[in-house]
């Protein structure tokens, strides 16, 4: 982790702490995430001073009023520094889409699924590629296909599931792009990350050999499938 983030990382820590501290006898929902994920308006320098210079209780606490006004004022939503992508390659029923599923009602199920690809798709915003430093999230060339809920960035492990579905769905451009980004990983940091945080990059796992190959036999299977289509179709 550069120096920069890991300041940043500690910083939205003790933010996240000072959350927890003040909502915990409030009827606020504390959800720690949501502190370490909020991208900066300002430069860390000019809100940390900010953050000190909020007015304290006589016991050294922080009220939830002004501890909403100074993040609603100095940060911007947890989940802003991802904006929607189109899927270029998606369609609401790929030719030959699971041929072999006959029953109309699974079909339709399985379709609802499919379709949840367009929900899930997005691309980091021009401030995260431009102004790296006032985000947790780490910048990726290729769109995204994000988990979903309070997960709002790519994940290893999810990436595998993330691209067998892909490929079921014929959408073979995204699944190229999510099989970039886990590249991208390793060209920067020598092994897949386990999300796409700047409070990841520091955690290397007693499972990273197997991640590799994992990550190998995805790549493997991604282009056997991916050329064949090619091949077969001529695009």
């Amino acid at each position: 982790m550069s120096s920069s983030s890991t300041s940043l990382v500690s910083f939205l820590q003790l933010l996240q702490q000072t959350a927890y501290e003040t909502f915990e006898n409030s009827e606020e929902t504390f959800d720690p995430k949501t502190y370490v994920d909020l991208p900066l308006k300002f430069n860390l320098s000019q809100t940390k001073q900010a953050f000190h210079n909020l007015p304290k209780t006589p016991n050294g606490a922080v009220t939830v009023e002004n501890l909403n006004r100074y993040i609603e004022e100095y940060f911007d939503g947890a989940g802003d520094d991802l904006v929607y992508l189109e899927p270029e390659d998606f369609v609401p029923e790929p030719e030959g889409f699971l041929e072999k599923v006959k029953n109309a009602e699974v079909r339709a199920w399985a379709l609802e699924i499919h379709s949840l690809w367009k929900n899930l798709s997005r691309k980091m915003s021009s401030s995260v590629m431009r102004d790296p430093q006032l985000h947790t999230l780490l910048p990726l060339r290729d769109g995204v296909v994000i988990p979903g809920s309070r997960f709002r960035e790519v994940y290893y492990w999810d990436s595998y599931w993330v691209i067998r579905g892909l490929l079921v769905s014929k959408m073979y451009k995204t699944a190229k792009a999510t099989v970039a980004n886990l590249i991208s990983f390793i060209q920067e940091y020598g092994f897949v990350l386990n999300g796409a945080r700047a409070y990841y990059t520091n955690r290397r796992y007693l499972l990273f050999h197997s991640l590799v190959l994992l990550l190998c036999f995805l790549i493997l299977s991604f282009f056997l499938q991916f050329f064949l289509f090619l091949f077969l179709f001529k695009i």
